[in-house]
């Protein structure tokens, strides 16, 4: 119609006419490209939000899975202080709780990082519909380092092979078998959890010996010791991963696109 319009104006030479035709054209091109442009925008923003609440359901998880650590490595470290009490003389403990003190200070656990949200951003340049680069570069920050597998959490020290090394194999077992570690289900993947306390149902003499054996050990004080510092360096950095995900939370919940 348009083209019509035109034509007739040119033969009739109403060049005004024509000038308006064109006016028409440009602008309903102009209107039908900005509508274009904020319709996508707006479909950017409709998906960085769906992004951003999978990123925050993802940083809860890991706040979760590291609470769960967080009480594995409690439980682990009253173990420890069981047998150091034990080794310098203090609050009269059994032997039959030194050895398992001794034992369970070995035990390992670790958090999952949850990075699935995150890596199909990344890898499919979605992180660009998020439009705040002041968050942008938060969440970049965040997962710089997958605290799962970084090596402040992961460092296993000597003390979980010097002591399976010596105390011998049935009484591992039976504490495995008695008080081992306890499997449940953290968000969307699992986690490990060791009883408080623990009663072993084993030979009397043979806890003894066990006992005497680790206590005759030179070097049982210094590897309990600095097994207990790396354990709690390991929390450090936990609780730190845990401060910097509720500041990516509170960001993200304050997000305004």
């Amino acid at each position: 119609m348009i083209l019509r319009s035109v034509s007739k104006h040119v033969r009739d030479q109403n060049w005004f006419a024509v000038f308006l035709d064109f006016m028409i054209v440009v602008i309903g091109v102009f209107i039908g490209i900005q509508v274009s442009n904020w319709n996508e925008q707006l479909v950017g923003e409709k998906q960085a939000q769906v992004l951003l609440k999978r990123v925050h359901h993802d940083l809860n998880n890991d706040t979760l899975s590291i609470t769960a650590e967080l009480d594995y490595q409690s439980a682990v470290r009253k173990y420890a202080m069981t047998a150091i009490d034990a080794l310098n003389g203090v609050n009269s403990v059994s032997d039959e709780q030194f050895v398992i003190g001794a034992y369970q200070a070995t035990q390992m656990n670790n958090a999952w990082s949850n990075r699935a949200t995150y890596n199909e951003m990344l890898s499919t340049g979605q992180i660009n519909l998020i439009q705040d680069e002041a968050l942008k570069a938060q969440i970049f920050g965040y997962y710089a380092v997958d605290f799962s597998t970084a090596a402040f959490v992961t460092i296993m020290a000597p003390y979980r092979e010097f002591i399976r090394g010596h105390l011998p194999v049935a009484i591992q077992d039976a504490i495995k078998a008695q008080c081992g570690d306890e499997t449940f289900q953290v968000a969307n993947t699992f986690s490990s959890k060791l009883p408080p306390t623990c009663d072993l149902d084993f030979p009397d003499e043979a806890l003894h010996e066990a006992a005497n054996l680790l206590r005759s050990l030179p070097d049982m004080l210094f590897n309990l010791q600095f097994q207990i510092a790396v354990n709690d360096t390991k929390v450090a950095n936990y609780l730190n991963f845990v401060k910097e995900s509720e500041k990516l939370i509170a960001a993200i919940e304050d997000y305004q696109p």
